[in-house]
């Protein structure tokens, strides 16, 4: 047992023996002189190359250079990144204009939210959401047509009702931020009940008002109807989702079915 420990007491200082001189290999082995463990103001004891054999330091001329195991990949990515000021240049909204755009929807598709009445004398295609009286404010697309189904004008009918009588005889449509004019022709006036009265417009929409009616069929965010008062009194109604989505169906089943302006 005793010749064990004293075993294992010399292995232990063996160990720590060869430790030693590995940290102070790895730490001297760029040492050009010995003087560096004693100050820059010393004189060495050896200038050679190789070990001192007064302190027993390694010296070297040629100090090994020190590796690395750093992952250096993430600087690297950083040091290669290209960091010059771009320019970037966005579409500004613009005003829309006709396009002769495909329809991806038939008719077939299209004709369930419609309904056919009687407007103004002629058999006419509507949205079925659309109200036709003298009571309901309303504003929508519809289009005639003839005894054998053949597509006539697409028109435009806008419905006031309230007790102040505003006598408009133009109005603009701002959609998506862009104003669109309109200018109707046929308009009616009367008495409600009681103080109430309505106005109605219902016109024919023609070749110059192909950008309106592109506008309203591919609304993206929001619109609006002013009706302009002769007096300066104006009104405005925001034009709903729905709304919005009948003036696309009933745009896509006109031409569908052969309509066209003139």
């Amino acid at each position: 047992m005793e010749n064990f420990i004293i075993h294992l007491i010399m292995n232990s200082k063996f160990i720590n023996r060869i430790a030693g001189v590995a940290f102070t290999f790895a730490a001297l082995a760029g040492a050009s002189s010995c003087s560096l463990l004693q100050g820059n103001n010393a004189m060495p004891h050896f200038s050679g190359e190789g070990k001192c054999p007064v302190c027993g330091t390694i010296v070297t001329k040629n100090p090994v250079a020190q590796q690395s195991t750093v992952d250096k990949s993430f600087l690297k990515e950083l040091l290669e990144k290209d960091y010059s000021i771009k320019e970037y240049k966005f579409d500004e909204p613009k005003r829309m204009t006709w396009q002769d755009d495909t329809i991806a929807e038939t008719q077939e598709e299209l004709i369930g939210s419609f309904k056919s009445k009687v407007v103004s004398g002629y058999n006419s295609i509507l949205p079925k959401n659309a109200v036709v009286d003298n009571t309901t404010n309303d504003v929508y697309l519809y289009f005639t047509e003839d005894g054998q189904g053949n597509p006539g004008a697409l028109r435009l009918r806008v419905q006031y009702y309230a007790d102040d009588p505003l006598n408009y005889n133009d109005m603009v449509f701002q959609i998506d931020g862009f104003e669109y004019k309109f200018r109707p022709v046929n308009i009616k006036r009367g008495k409600g009940d009681g103080i109430m009265i309505w106005e109605q417009s219902d016109d024919e929409l023609k070749v110059a008002d192909k950008d309106l009616v592109y506008a309203l069929s591919h609304c993206q965010y929001w619109a609006q109807l002013k009706l302009h008062g002769d007096d300066g009194m104006n009104h405005v109604k925001l034009i709903s989702k729905e709304q919005i989505e009948d003036f696309s169906r009933t745009v896509k089943l006109y031409l569908l079915r052969g309509g066209s302006f003139k």
